[in-house]
């Protein structure tokens, strides 16, 4: 069923329908990746005859073909069970599939009426009937009656030796003896036959041959019987006629949409927006036979993207031999006529396309001897029909316009007829090689070139199409690839025109232009989409920061408030103990104590504090072996060389070219080395402890961007100028990925590359506000 109406697609014109038929391909083709539906697969099997024959009152379906309904009832009700079920959880999935039989019922009582009368193998039930009960029944016992019989003499004619080898046969319905040609006068019966050599006669002995009749008799019997009750069936079945034909043209219906679905499956398919104005906007379009055999040949078909509408509505497309022109053509145009059936299109989703009520196509040679029609004669035959009847809401394709007679004379033709379409503001799509065309597009409005890329470097054709410009045929290009004679191609540049010849090269030179320009809109395209992702990772960085401030404002705080609780608790502890003495001499002393051994303790931590920074500012000069400091920052560094007007520094393991306007001179004091376990002043063991350098090579990238975060995060509170970060050069994959980090992070002002004698583009520098 689905075949016939694929045979005979109908091409719609209404919006609407379109819509709706492709969003049921569309909800089938959903339903087959869910993998989890289901929803019937067998049994859509075609009853158009067993339909006609119940038309006839009084005729009797046979065993078959009452077999066959009762295959399709049960696969219509799986269907309706499966929009049913989970109280119709599938008919919100699929709704525009569940409008197909939303407006039906079906008829449980025809499945129970056949079931009644055959079983799931489609074979008459004993107890169809009292009568067909009883006949097998009689019909059983006598062939018991007969095996007993027959066994008796087979054994007693077997010792005897009157049997041939095999003993006993079947001939006519009947069981036989076996028996040797020369004692078939022995044994008393019927000879139903004999084998082919004659040493064998096939008896039916005597004493079963009323058995055999009985048996026969019931046969008749249980024949009529089961004529009898099938005729019945059918007789019950009729009035449901006008439901069966309902159910038959549903399963036709799903079994065609289901066809659609997987094609779309195989073509990668989706669903574009139908729109009511008239318009192809494709994007990554791809032929769908093309398509499917590079796949299958693991081939890369390149997409198309166009855009036909009411302003720019007649492309006409030039360019080189087998560049791929009439594929282009045959691309929109087979598109559009699958999207009219209702057919998933292998394109983008965001394609948007209308729909044409006539479709003109003049595609291949049409000659013909009997008609007497040459290719050129048949071409214009196909135009007086086109300029004709062509209007708005029509679509024209047509290939190698112009072609097939003299050039002069066919360029000027096909010129007039595009110019007598473009009045008529229909839309199309034509391939050519003649300039007046392309030069006439250039000039015309509603009419707009479009060029097949060419790659200039190895000639070859990139089978893109490029819109905006005609394209050159390039002639002599794929003559020089093709290795003809190189004398020759200059002799024929010769001859032709230097007006043409120039025309043809501009129109190279401008494709050569444009394709450098797509490739710079490519990469600013692509440097705004990294821009983007930098924001974004800013923005994150920025808000994981200032959570953090304010979680360590919060400490800070909330230390500060401790401090104070303690103060108050020994000042108060001070008072009673000033009150319970009455100021005696005893408890004075014992205050001044305690204010002595605080203020001890905090000039203590004071010193402990400078000792910490291990330098100091120095009114020596700067020379090699100096120990400096940059201007804003507290780490201090070695000079290991003087060149003019910079410094070359080593900072921890870090070696870096410092202007010397940007170092101080700084002059070495001794570091204290142990610090009182559990102190307050955990900042100060931070900048200690802190190295100015991280290394990560040969490190992960998830573990790197860890280990950097957590470094800058402690530069950061340490305030440090400046950093350094040695990824190494390798492929840049983790030197991209630390410079990506870092310049999310709001603080810092600049991140630069080492000089190249001290590690180049394996190191980066971070200078921080």
């Amino acid at each position: 069923m689905g075949k016939e109406r694929i045979s005979s697609i109908p091409m719609s014109t209404d919006v609407g329908t379109i819509r709706n038929e492709l969003l049921r391909v569309k909800e089938f083709k959903l339903m087959i990746e869910a993998q989890t539906s289901d929803f019937p697969e067998n049994n859509f099997l075609d009853l158009s005859q067993e339909l006609k024959l119940m038309e006839v009152q009084g005729y009797a379906l046979d065993q078959e073909q009452i077999f066959r309904i009762y295959q399709v009832l049960l696969t219509v009700h799986k269907i309706f069970l499966f929009f049913q079920k989970e109280e119709g959880k599938n008919q919100e999935l699929y709704p525009e599939l569940y409008n197909l039989l939303k407006k039906l019922s079906f008829e449980s009582i025809l499945i129970n009426e056949i079931k009644e009368v055959m079983d799931q193998d489609g074979k008459i039930r004993p107890d169809a009937s009292p009568e067909l009960t009883r006949i097998r029944k009689f019909m059983q016992q006598r062939y018991r009656d007969l095996d007993a019989r027959f066994r008796h003499g087979l054994n007693q004619y077997r010792k005897s030796g009157w049997l041939a080898d095999e003993g006993e046969s079947v001939r006519h319905g009947r069981r036989v003896l076996a028996v040797k040609s020369e004692h078939k006068r022995k044994i008393k019966g019927i000879i139903h036959d004999e084998s082919s050599t004659g040493r064998t006669a096939f008896i039916e002995p005597e004493d079963v041959l009323s058995i055999n009749n009985d048996i026969f008799e019931s046969q008749q019997e249980e024949k009529r019987e089961i004529y009898r009750i099938l005729k019945e069936l059918s007789a019950r079945i009729r009035p449901f006629l006008p439901k069966l034909r309902n159910y038959q043209k549903l399963m036709g219906r799903f079994d065609y949409i289901r066809a659609k679905a997987f094609l779309a499956l195989d073509l990668n398919a989706t669903m574009p927006f139908v729109v009511s104005e008239r318009k192809i906007v494709l994007h990554e379009a791809r032929h769908p036979l093309l398509w499917l055999l590079n796949h299958t040949a693991g081939k890369e078909t390149v997409p198309l993207t166009v855009d036909i509408n009411i302003v720019d509505r007649i492309l006409l497309i030039s360019g080189p031999n087998a560049g791929g022109k009439s594929v282009a053509m045959k691309t929109i145009g087979l598109l559009q006529l699958m999207l009219q059936a209702g057919m998933l299109l292998p394109c983008a989703e965001n394609s948007q396309i209308g729909v044409f009520q006539k479709v003109f196509v003049d595609i291949g040679d049409e000659q013909s001897l009997e008609n007497d029609l040459s290719t050129y004669s048949s071409r214009l035959k196909n135009m007086k029909h086109f300029t004709e009847n062509a209007n708005a809401g029509t679509l024209i394709l047509i290939d190698e316009f112009g072609s097939g007679t003299d050039p002069a004379f066919g360029g000027a033709m096909a010129e007039a007829t595009l110019e007598s379409l473009n009045k008529r503001f229909c839309y199309g799509v034509i391939t050519t090689h003649y300039s007046n065309l392309k030069i006439f597009a250039t000039n015309t409005k509603g009419i707009f070139n479009g060029a097949m890329s060419f790659d200039h470097t190895n000639l070859a054709p990139q089978y893109r199409l490029q819109v905006g410009k005609p394209g050159s045929s390039y002639a002599f290009e794929l003559a020089t690839k093709s290795e003809l004679s190189p004398d020759l191609i200059e002799e024929a540049k010769k001859k032709v025109g230097d007006e043409y010849r120039e025309f043809d090269e501009l129109l190279s030179t401008l494709q050569t232009e444009k394709q450098q320009i797509l490739q710079r809109e490519a990469e600013i395209a692509s440097k705004e989409r990294k821009l983007d992702k930098l924001l974004e990772e800013y923005n994150a960085k920025t808000k994981k920061f200032d959570k953090k401030r304010r979680t360590m404002l919060l400490e800070a705080e909330q230390s500060a408030l401790n401090t104070v609780g303690e103060i108050n608790k020994k000042f108060e502890a001070m008072v009673r103990k000033w009150n319970e003495d009455k100021g005696s001499k005893v408890q004075i002393k014992r205050i001044k104590e305690a204010v002595q051994k605080d203020k001890k303790r905090l000039q203590e931590s004071i010193e402990r504090h400078k000792e910490e920074l291990y330098y100091k500012e120095s009114d020596q000069d700067l020379k090699m072996g100096s120990y400096v400091t940059l201007r804003n920052g507290t780490e201090p560094g070695k000079v290991l060389e003087l060149r003019k007007n910079k410094a070359i520094v080593e900072f921890g393991q870090m070696k870096t070219n410092v202007p010397i306007k940007e170092l101080t001179v700084v002059e070495m004091v001794k570091k204290k080395q142990h610090r009182p376990a559990g102190s307050s002043y955990s900042h100060i063991a931070k900048i200690t402890d802190f190295t100015s350098s991280l290394d990560i090579r040969g490190k992960r990238r998830d573990e790197a961007i860890r280990e950097v975060e957590q470094f800058i995060d402690k530069a950061l509170i340490v305030s440090v100028p400046q950093v350094k970060i040695i990824h190494g050069i390798g492929d840049g994959i983790l030197g991209r990925a630390v410079r990506d980090l870092i310049k999310g992070i709001r603080q810092v002002a600049s991140i630069r590359f080492e000089e190249p004698e001290y590690g180049g583009n394996g190191i980066s520098i971070v200078d921080f506000e």
